[in-house]
């Protein structure tokens, strides 16, 4: 009778243990995808700040801009931006809070 009360034990021992393995697996997998989403978007801030500075030669205001702004708005986007062409379609389309940034962005380079 005891033995079979030890054997239950070490096997639900052993079915738990394999359990938490999996989830420390996946958690690890996890933190791995998310360690590579942010390079890639590292990956995209920098080279859109290289390719600003080509664009605009300004190399305060692009490092500011690839650094604050959202990594959707597109490169080319930046020398409207930059102009602050109120009237432009890229400046017009961004959201308040963007404008503010770009507006400080332009600020603090000049």
């Amino acid at each position: 009778m005891f033995g079979w009360f030890v054997g239950i034990v070490i096997s639900a021992i052993i079915m738990s243990s394999g359990a938490l393995s999996q989830q420390s697996f996946q958690q690890l997998e996890s933190v791995s995808q998310f360690e590579q989403a942010l390079a890639a978007v590292d990956a995209i801030k920098h080279r859109k700040h290289l390719q600003c500075v080509i664009a605009i030669a300004n190399r305060a205001l692009c490092r500011c801009l690839s650094r604050k702004l959202p990594v959707n708005i597109y490169f080319r986007s930046y020398a409207s931006i930059a102009n602050q062409e109120k009237d432009g379609l890229e400046y017009g389309q961004l959201s308040a809070a963007d404008k503010t940034i770009v507006d400080q962005c332009v600020s603090d380079s000049r």
